[in-house]
């Protein structure tokens, strides 16, 4: 192997290995979301995981921008619930710059409620803008859509993007073995 195929294949690894790293590290933020919000603790959860100027969309026509308000509506939203238990699957994450990434990631949340001690669950999708700053990877943009629900009244997140099923499923032929 020649120099400038070694340095290439030496650049390759590295890149490699940076992303290795950095997937783990934006993994682990939005682990820390589901963290925060489990413990009931606005405040960290603003600063361990939302970027200063953070964004969480409701809906399509709403949002709440920067970590003050983002921390408020945290406390308002989690005094409705004596306990949460939110869980994190499926995420994928893309690079759109060495300091910028997308990731989708499935969420299970579940609650019981102050008022009466009702249960609601949530199954759903983060669609998360991430940048990287000088502690950490945070969140700079947060969507969550909503794949069903049970025990909550018209959540205020929009349904997850699904493709319609066919016209015409064809039975498959099927073979004894």
């Amino acid at each position: 192997m020649d120099n400038q195929s070694n340095h290439a294949a030496l650049q390759d690894n590295a890149r490699t290995l940076w992303e290795i790293v950095h997937r783990q590290r934006i993994t682990e933020t939005l682990q820390d979301y589901c963290h925060f919000v489990d413990r009931n603790d606005p405040a960290s959860l603003v600063t361990e995981v939302f970027a200063s100027d953070g964004c969480f969309e409701l809906g399509s026509r709403h949002a709440v921008i920067g970590r003050d308000n983002l921390a408020r509506m945290f406390a308002k939203t989690l005094a409705a619930f004596t306990a949460t238990s939110h869980h994190l699957s499926n995420v994928r994450i893309r690079f759109t710059g060495d300091g910028s990434a997308e990731s989708t990631a499935y969420v299970y949340a579940w609650h019981l409620a102050t008022a009466d001690g009702r249960r609601i669950d949530l199954w759903g999708r983060y669609h998360d803008r991430l940048v990287l700053t000088a502690v950490g990877w945070r969140i700079k943009n947060r969507r969550l859509s909503a794949a069903g629900s049970d025990g909550w009244h018209n959540p205020p997140f929009e349904p997850v993007v699904r493709l319609p099923n066919p016209t015409e499923t064809l039975a498959p032929e099927i073979t004894r073995r």
